[in-house]
């Protein structure tokens, strides 16, 4: 008995594990969209400084293009970032149930060999 509560165990273990690995990819992918939209904002100040010093070219509706250039893609990193976020949030109940489940069988395995 007590050699399947540790198969059980391991098998937690491994579920455990798996569900870790899905939130450890998603917390990543908002690091790199985090990094790009910093990126971004950097790009956006060095732009805004270059226009306080308008060259003739910028009179056309230059800095107008670059800012709705630069909205556009700040909208689509936030709406990217927001599906990473909730894509989180739905993995977070599977990960804290493949948890308890390790914990339980360990202590249950624990128990075992005493």
């Amino acid at each position: 008995m007590t050699k399947k509560w540790a198969q059980l165990a391991k098998l937690a273990n491994l579920a455990f594990d798996s569900e870790l690995a899905k939130l450890s990819e998603l917390r990543e992918a908002e690091a790199r969209l985090v990094e790009q939209r910093t990126k971004l904002d950097r790009l956006n100040v060095q732009a805004l400084e270059d226009f306080s010093k308008p060259h003739p070219a910028h009179w056309q509706n230059g800095d107008f293009l670059w800012q709705t250039w630069v909205g556009k893609n700040a909208r689509a990193l936030g709406m990217e970032q927001a599906k990473l976020r909730v894509l989180k949030e739905i993995h977070k109940p599977e990960l804290l149930k493949a948890f308890g489940r390790k914990s339980v069988l360990e202590q249950l395995a624990k128990e075992q060999t005493r």
